[in-house]
């Protein structure tokens, strides 16, 4: 009596720095690279969803983030005008 294995592999290609920075991660976690890309798939699959965030490293929407530099460049170049707060 032989047991198939109905398991497949993948290859993906991925810049080295987020593959080591992942590695790293799971070691950290304790669980082999392998199986965390396994859980995530199979949560996405049982969800009928996947999450991913696009916030940027300091928690911003790209138009958040976008409207954030558009005023820093304001203030830079000096087109705006700087008021106290006044307390009554």
């Amino acid at each position: 009596m032989s047991i198939t294995s109905d398991k497949t592999t993948i290859t993906i290609k991925i810049d080295r720095e987020i593959k080591n920075a992942f590695a790293e991660l799971c070691e950290n976690l304790g669980i082999p690279v392998s199986s965390a890309v396994i859980a995530m798939m199979k949560q996405a699959v049982r969800k009928q969803e996947l999450k991913i965030s696009t916030l940027d490293i300091n928690g911003f929407t790209p138009s958040e983030a976008a409207e954030l530099k558009r005023r820093a460049d304001d203030v830079k170049a000096g087109r705006i005008k700087m008021h106290s707060l006044i307390e009554a």
